[in-house]
């Protein structure tokens, strides 16, 4: 015959049941990306999980370093760089969307543009635009550069650097 659960054992095999099938489900995700710990916590959210377990999920996680934001946040901007130059503003903008906490962020913008310069950053990105709108026979408007270079994050000063260069050579 059979013994029976008490409450509380039964409560603990369905708390054990949800932190097996969460760690599968952190594993999966994490097999396709890196993601931040506030992202984690979201998706664990999403899916019904409660606080307690995902507080354990993501201690489980930080303790097998399965995530760190400070490398999640070095990978991010390393990827942006590359496949869609973004300026200093901008990339604060996004990892603090992203939960990455302000030193963190600092420290990785500080290293970030520290190897890259931005303004040389900003003229290769302009580059490609104006050998793209030459392609298609459009006259590019310094106004309308300087303010891409601003919503891509650069500063007024770099963008302000860019435009006068742009104006001097239609004169």
């Amino acid at each position: 015959m059979g013994k029976e659960l008490s409450e509380q054992e039964i409560e603990k095999i369905i708390f054990e049941d949800k932190i097996i099938k969460g760690k599968e489900y952190l594993l999966r995700l994490l097999s396709r990306r890196i993601y931040s710990r506030y992202e984690i916590s979201r998706k664990l959210k999403s899916k019904g999980y409660p606080e307690n377990i995902i507080t354990k999920l993501i201690f489980w996680l930080e303790d097998n370093n399965y995530i760190n934001d400070e490398l999640f946040a070095e990978m991010w901007a390393q990827f942006r760089l590359q496949n869609k130059p973004i300026g200093r503003y901008k990339l604060n903008q996004e990892l603090r969307t992203k939960g990455i906490k302000q030193d963190i962020i600092q420290k990785v913008i500080n290293r970030t543009y520290k190897e890259i310069d931005e303004l040389i950053l900003a003229r290769n990105l302009i580059k490609e635009k104006i050998m793209s709108s030459e392609i298609k026979n459009i006259r590019i408007d310094p106004k309308k550069i300087y303010n891409f270079l601003l919503r891509r994050g650069f500063s007024g000063q770099v963008s302000k650097i860019i435009y006068d260069e742009l104006n001097n050579e239609q004169v």
